[in-house]
């Protein structure tokens, strides 16, 4: 799994690549830990780079949840711990602009409208 993060005005993004297996859950969490700590408001996964995941990884999800987190890029893949359970707090999204549009309207974000890259690229 490769990840990168941006901050697109206070939304951090964290757009994952690869597979999210049992082999990469570490470092999985690692990069949600090191992208909350340079963003302000809530946190997006791009799944759209990521060709599969594990239940072990949808799992990895599931933890880094309860902070406040949304997912984007799932193109019709089953995620059913994620969006099947009523008691996780996960927003669900078709696409990136779709989530950060969501995400500038809600009460205390900040405008979205401009990109920046904010940190170096991780690789597996």
């Amino acid at each position: 799994m490769e990840w990168n993060f941006e901050d697109c005005n206070g939304t951090g993004v964290l757009h994952l690549h690869g597979h999210l297996g049992r082999r990469v859950t570490s470092r999985f969490t690692g990069a949600v830990g090191w992208a909350r700590a340079r963003t302000t408001g809530t946190l997006v996964l791009d799944m759209s780079g990521l060709m599969g995941w594990s239940p072990d990884g949808e799992a990895a999800i599931l933890a880094a949840s309860p902070a406040g987190l949304a997912l984007c890029g799932l193109r019709g893949r089953s995620t059913p711990l994620l969006t099947e359970n009523s008691l996780v707090g996960v927003r669900v999204f078709p696409d990136l602009d779709a989530a950060l549009t969501a995400l500038a309207q809600a009460p205390g974000s900040a405008d979205t409208g401009r990109r920046r890259p904010a940190g170096p690229s991780r690789a597996a």
